[in-house]
């Protein structure tokens, strides 16, 4: 039937893909091919060099994927999504900041056994080598990151000036977040280069003569068959499309695993009968295994920001941004000569995950407890459907859990020593002067979308068209109240945070108003590209996808190994959360199979 045949099939070459390809592909007696729509960059300069990730947006390694109009906001939100060997790992902006030991132990209370925070940190320590300051080095992973010293007058200000109002300085990677950091960037200190999974985990494999990768080719359907009414379908092979736009078939003896990212791995199993049984049958598909949940639980970071005027004579990064030909040239120069300068890094490595400390003085519980108390599951679960009223509850009583600990990171800060344009004429404004830009993220949302087929045409399955995202924003009302009171908690801290206080120009406080600041909110939010949850890993009838084994309810030999996967949104930047889910999903495959 088939003219080829795998032992292990991997649907998208991404940051999961070729983690599991390079885990996968370790014995010798596994045949395991990978299937990835975009192409191999991995000597495009734009992908290596730190300072250019800005570019590779709407670029070809990019899916530029788009949401529907917002209700709350009135707009689309753009969706970036690697296109590449690599996948987003290709494109991103390089930090590698994990989840905080809650976040994990999280996903483990809604069911998933063996996902508790030792075992993910394990997992998560055999990605990555650490090189710190002065030449120490912790871990021997195939990921080279880089953790610089605060240097700079801006993040030594910003880490002092955190701890002067009480945050003292924390450690990204240990899971117990709440203060300022330094963040580590996926840049190789020896070569100043991204240091990325089609780098760091394909090419010291590329040669295993039993794996095989193939760009440029897009599956558009899981073939699958089901040996009886009552058993679970089993995975028999792929069709794809290649460079030639010519439809092909190859077979598989163990394993299919879904590595198409929080978008295009619930397209592929809609695609392929997996799924809401009314969508299916209404676009021609067959339907193999009916699960209302495939694509939904679309959960993302929000975020918005401010922009405060810096002092004269104190330096930033603006001239580079703004373009300016002599600032471009200088740091072309230090880059090409010293591996140094706004080229090297990706300018926003000086971050913070910080509790909400309103909510932990007598008048703010009571204020806490009025707003939570507004919540009710069963309405929730019926303003989002198809959501449980029992995930509802445990998404509300999770993030209820963080909220009230002031122990716990609610939000994500970054800082950058140059002007942002959250509330600018358009996106690509740079203002002239000299400023400083603190981006301010909603860390747990309890808004959430969907991701749905919206044709069955195959030629879709390459492009971003075919879809419908719906990524929900501020459709639970919560989000807009913690977002709104992280921007005031925000210009009121900056404006008493020596030292860094003291290299900005004196200001005026717009956000004393709650209203006032949750329209400013409404108008300049923006979703970060920190998408999960649409295959999500729990039991299926709290509206779970995959078991905590990472397989497809209701099929044998089919699995999802993404950020897709994922439950709860992580704390911040979900780069390193991807790659511990990737190794430790690699472990529990391989514990199956072999």
């Amino acid at each position: 039937m088939f003219s080829e045949i795998y032992d292990i099939v991997i649907i998208g070459g991404g940051t999961s893909g070729l983690v599991l390809a390079n885990r996968l592909s370790e014995d010798s007696n596994l045949q395991v091919i990978v299937l990835e729509s975009g192409e191999d960059r991995s000597v495009d300069p734009n992908t290596l060099t730190p300072g250019a990730w800005p570019l590779l947006s709407n670029s070809p390694a990019d899916w530029t994927f788009h949401t529907v109009p917002q209700k709350d906001l009135g707009r689309q939100i753009t969706i970036p999504q690697g296109k590449a060997l690599g996948g987003s790992s290709a494109i991103n902006s390089f930090l590698f900041t994990s989840t905080s030991k809650a976040t994990v132990e999280g996903w483990k209370n809604l069911g998933n056994e063996g996902w508790d925070y030792t075992t993910y940190e394990k997992a998560l320590k055999k990605s990555f080598t650490l090189h710190k300051p002065f030449g120490v080095t912790e871990g021997k992973g195939p990921l080279q990151l880089t953790l610089a010293a605060p240097e700079s007058l801006w993040q030594k200000a910003w880490i002092d000036g955190l701890e002067s109002v009480g945050f003292p300085k924390t450690d990204p990677l240990s899971g117990n977040l709440g203060g300022p950091n330094i963040a580590p960037e996926t840049i190789d200190p020896r070569t100043k280069q991204r240091s990325y999974a089609a780098n760091a985990y394909l090419d010291p494999v590329r040669n295993r003569p039993h794996l095989t990768i193939r760009t440029g080719t897009t599956v558009t359907k899981v073939l699958l068959e089901k040996p009886s009414s009552a058993g679970d379908s089993v995975a028999k092979g792929v069709q794809f499309t290649s460079k030639d736009g010519f439809f092909q078939t190859i077979g598989v003896r163990k394993e299919v695993i879904i590595s198409a990212g929080a978008i295009n791995s619930p397209r592929l199993l809609e695609l392929s009968g997996v799924g809401k049984a009314d969508l299916l049958q209404r676009l021609g598909i067959n339907v193999v295994v009916d699960n209302p949940h495939v694509g939904e639980n679309l959960q993302n970071h929000l975020f918005t920001g401010l922009v405060f005027e810096a002092r004269d004579d104190v330096e930033t990064i603006d001239a580079f941004f703004r373009q300016e030909p002599e600032a471009v040239a200088a740091a072309m120069q230090d880059y090409g000569t010293k591996g140094t300068g706004p080229l090297s890094t990706s300018n926003m490595i000086t971050m913070a995950q910080l509790p909400l400390p309103e909510f932990h003085t007598e008048a703010g519980r009571k204020e806490l407890d009025q707003l939570l108390g507004t919540l009710d599951p069963d309405s929730d679960a019926h303003h989002s459907p198809p959501t449980t009223p029992a995930f509802a509850a445990a998404h509300e009583t999770f993030v209820r859990s963080i909220l009230t600990d002031p122990s716990e990171a609610l939000g994500n800060y970054v800082f950058g020593s140059a002007y942002a344009p959250f509330d600018a004429p358009s996106p690509a404004y740079r203002a002239p002067g000299k400023y400083v830009s603190v981006a301010i993220e909603l860390s747990h949302p309890l808004s959430r979308g969907s991701v749905h087929i919206t044709s069955a045409a195959p030629e879709h399955a390459s492009t971003n068209e075919g879809l419908n995202i719906n990524s929900r924003y501020f459709s639970h009302p919560l989000d807009l109240e913690v977002l709104a009171r992280q921007v005031r908690f925000t210009e009121d801290i900056i404006s008493r945070a020596e030292p860094l206080t003291r290299y900005l120009k004196p200001f005026t406080k717009r956000f004393m108003d709650l209203e006032v600041t949750k329209d400013y909110v409404r108008r300049t939010v923006d979703g970060a590209y920190h998408y999960t949850g649409t295959c999500s890993m729990m039991p299926r009838a709290m509206g779970g996808v995959v078991d905590n084994k990472l397989r497809v309810y209701g099929c044998s030999n089919l699995r999802v190994c993404d950020a897709s996967i994922v439950p709860l949104e992580p704390t911040a930047n979900p780069q390193a959360v991807i790659y511990g889910v990737a190794e430790l999903g690699a472990s529990l495959i391989k514990e199956d199979i072999l």
